[in-house]
């Protein structure tokens, strides 16, 4: 007999129906869970990464606790060449799983590439732990210490690497860039050779080999590795950059700009590239394309390719051709495209049409920056000082990377009457910018016109120290240094063009995170710290 009353009984009668839904509930959430990262598996093996991604990613929305989810989202990420969200998908595996062997290498590997090296360092040494002969912990370890300058860690590490391997692809490149570092170059280009006859090659032996000739100023040898490299690794423009810019130093003109064809027409829509390649051709090529090219790309090529072209045209007087790039983006109604399409109005002088076109953009967007030059250059020439500051000051603000920002709101503090604040643009322009020649030669007719030679001397060489393997840069400086400057300043001069005129090398932007372990560049900078140099460059 049950002695419960019936209301107790009622209840705990639903509470079991309560209960065993929940239950219920959570089974269909397993298995939905489970067969989500089951689709994103075959998705995975399939090529499609992005449904692969939203698959694994609903999988650990339902349950965020097993670490294989996470293992397989970091694969999906490594597939697609994103290399911080795998780690960071590893590192959250690795907090669910401590001794999870490929989550450990995993983090150790991309921490390295990535810049995060104190968690490489950690997931390298753990994964050491537990299993104590693993290669390629090892070479972690060693690139580690090639970056921290301490080159016998780092030949200790190779040399256990290929005690347990003789062929050992990772090891043999290890060895032979701590060889290169310290002045062994026959040793360093021996030893890679005779990997790729034992073992082929590979991107990361090819890569290698480049760098020994760049190390070297060989030419020739870069320029026949370079399509190797090139055909296997086309994810990657930095090496299409990198061989355009070898072959312009070369002397080979045409094939510079037939390359530079190349990489347009592969990635039209790589703003990255598309602004690497300006900066090649302000160093090298003020014309770079036939009329036949520009007329082509400005009927059908893609807008982010018309727009860099513009700008790039602009920038160096070439009103017509850089508004017959934009014709086709402007009707179009891209808004980009109207803004340049104003400046480029001003410089042919229709300024009526340019103010009318800038106010018509700033009245839907108020910070379009190219209409926002405009009107500070059409306040500037009306006298109205504090409103062309305003807008100059928002293009300084909102784009840091654009030089004309910091000579607009400096011309108009001169105008104002204040040079101490118009030196101070420059100055806070030349430390963002400390690469832009167009911007260093626009501050150098202010401090002329101010009678400051010393800082226009100390300018030039601020601009050849950010450019090191610039010959024009260092032949900027040499101008200067005859003009105004003394012996020391032509000592300088003379050495830092004698290495710019055997340097190969792509100077990177400020602040461009460097590349690590199996294809890191091989630096003039590392070779002199590893031999016991003077390092200052200067």
């Amino acid at each position: 007999m049950n002695l419960l009353p019936a209301s107790r009984r009622l209840k705990g009668a639903l509470a079991g129906t309560a209960l065993l839904l929940a239950l219920a509930g959570c089974t269909d959430a397993l298995q939905s869970a489970a067969d989500d990262a089951s689709a994103a598996e075959s998705q995975l093996a399939a090529g499609n990464l992005d449904e692969a991604r939203q698959s694994i990613r609903r999988a650990i929305a339902a349950r965020d606790d097993v670490a294989g989810y996470y293992v397989l989202l970091g694969r999906i990420e490594l597939r697609a060449q994103r290399p911080a969200s795998a780690f960071n998908a590893y590192s959250m595996a690795l907090d669910l799983q401590a001794d999870n062997a490929e989550v450990l290498q995993s983090i150790a590997e991309l921490g390295l590439q990535t810049g995060r090296i104190r968690e490489a360092e950690e997931a390298a040494d753990r994964m050491l732990l537990l299993v104590p002969g693993s290669t390629r912990a090892m070479l972690v370890k060693g690139f580690i210490a090639i970056d921290n300058g301490q080159l016998d860690d780092a030949r200790r590490m190779a040399t256990q690497i290929l005690a347990t391997n003789a062929n050992d692809e990772g090891g043999i490149i290890l060895s032979a860039r701590i060889d290169a570092l310290q002045g062994n170059i026959a040793k360093a280009m021996t030893d890679i050779n005779r990997a790729i006859s034992a073992i082929g090659e590979t991107d990361a032996l090819n890569v290698t080999l480049l760098e020994i000739y760049r190390v070297q100023g060989d030419a020739k040898g870069m320029r026949r590795i370079f399509p190797l490299i090139l055909k296997s690794m086309t994810e990657d423009a930095t090496y299409q950059i990198d061989f355009i810019n070898l072959l312009y130093k070369s002397g080979d003109v045409a094939a510079a700009r037939a390359e530079a064809v190349k990489a347009i027409e592969s990635k039209p829509n790589d703003t990255s590239l598309l602004r690497a390649l300006g900066e090649l051709w302000n160093e090298y090529d003020r014309r770079p394309l036939s009329d036949a090219q520009l007329a082509y790309l400005g009927e059908s090529g893609t807008r982010a390719s018309q727009i860099a072209l513009a700008r790039f045209y602009l920038s160096h007087g070439e009103h017509e051709t850089a508004r017959r790039l934009l014709m086709r983006p402007h009707s179009s109604g891209v808004v980009e495209a109207q803004g340049l399409m104003a400046r480029v109005l001003l410089a042919r002088g229709d300024a009526k049409r340019a103010e009318a076109l800038a106010e018509r953009l700033l009245a839907i967007d108020a910070r379009n920056e190219d209409s926002l030059l405009v009107r500070s250059a059409r306040h500037l020439a009306a006298g109205r000082t504090d409103r062309a500051i305003e807008d100059a000051n928002i293009v300084v603000s909102d784009s840091p990377e654009e030089y004309l920002g910091y000579v607009a709101l400096a011309d108009a503090y001169r105008a104002k009457g204040s040079g101490i604040r118009a030196r101070q643009t420059f100055e806070r322009g030349v430390d963002a910018l400390p690469q832009s020649r167009m911007l260093v030669d626009a501050y150098r007719n202010f401090l002329l016109a101010e009678g400051d030679t010393a800082r226009v001397v100390t300018l030039y060489q601020d601009l050849a120290m950010a450019k090191p393997s610039s010959v024009p840069a260092w032949t900027a400086y040499s101008r200067v240094c005859a003009e105004f400057g003394d012996a020391l300043c032509a000592a300088k001069v003379a050495s830092g063009l004698a290495r710019a005129r055997t340097s190969f090398a792509v100077d990177d932007r400020p602040g461009t995170p460097h590349r690590r372990g199996l294809f890191a560049r091989i630096t003039p900078e590392q070779i002199c710290a590893a031999t016991g140099g003077v390092c200052t460059g200067s």
